[in-house]
């Protein structure tokens, strides 16, 4: 399978959930998750590059939140009030695109043997440049990646902290490819405690930067 084979079956399968759904349910989470785990884990038995693979089968599922979203927007009334309702809508669908693709990527490469810091930053990296193509909130795509890969580490080689702040550090090094006010936006919705993790991240702009606690997610 090469690469632009794999994000365009990580990315067929997400809208097809997508579209029977309405929307990116918790259910649907799971079943994506499923989806970007078992695309990595069958590259690397086929000899292909597992964080090649990840960073496609990221992009497919980003991209397909931003596409479906693309379309309820295009079928909304365009009034302010829906048209900020259809626009949130599409940023909560990128968030949680990116934390089942984080999750099956750290899950999949994992189970291939794979797994490794520069994996899980690069697989967050893309979550964030992909949502900003899209048109969405890049926090949102940030946060939904460092979670993903939180829960993702569970019974891994890697522990919570370690593959949160690699999250963290990928997602703050594409906002800083975005601009230096998304850059800021995203350091601080990642940096301090998500989910009960500590996490800190060590960035091409900013190599010293330190946690500072903020609230745990839900």
């Amino acid at each position: 399978m090469d690469e632009r084979e794999i994000g365009a079956r990580v990315k067929g399968s997400v809208i097809g959930m997508i579209r029977g759904t309405g929307e990116i349910t918790a259910a649907t989470v799971t079943t994506v998750a499923e989806v970007v785990r078992t695309t990595v884990r069958e590259t690397a038995s086929t000899g292909g590059l597992v964080g090649d693979a990840a960073v496609r089968a990221v992009k497919g599922a980003i991209g397909a939140a931003g596409e479906i979203g693309e379309e309820a927007t295009d079928t909304t009334a365009q009034t302010l009030v829906h048209a900020t309702s259809a626009a949130s809508k599409v940023g909560a669908a990128v968030g949680k695109a990116a934390r089942a693709a984080l999750l099956g990527t750290v899950r999949g490469s994992s189970e291939a043997g794979a797994i490794s810091v520069s994996a899980v930053s690069d697989a967050a990296r893309t979550a964030v440049l992909e949502a900003s193509k899209v048109g969405a909130d890049v926090t949102t795509a940030a946060v939904g990646a460092v979670e993903g890969a939180i829960e993702g580490a569970k019974k891994t080689s890697l522990s919570a902290e370690q593959a949160a702040s690699a999250a963290a550090t990928g997602a703050i090094d594409a906002a800083g490819e975005i601009g230096e006010a998304a850059a800021s936006r995203v350091r601080r919705s990642v940096i301090g405690t998500v989910k009960g993790v500590r996490v800190m991240a060590a960035t091409a702009s900013d190599p010293d930067a330190d946690g500072e606690d903020r609230p745990a997610s839900a």
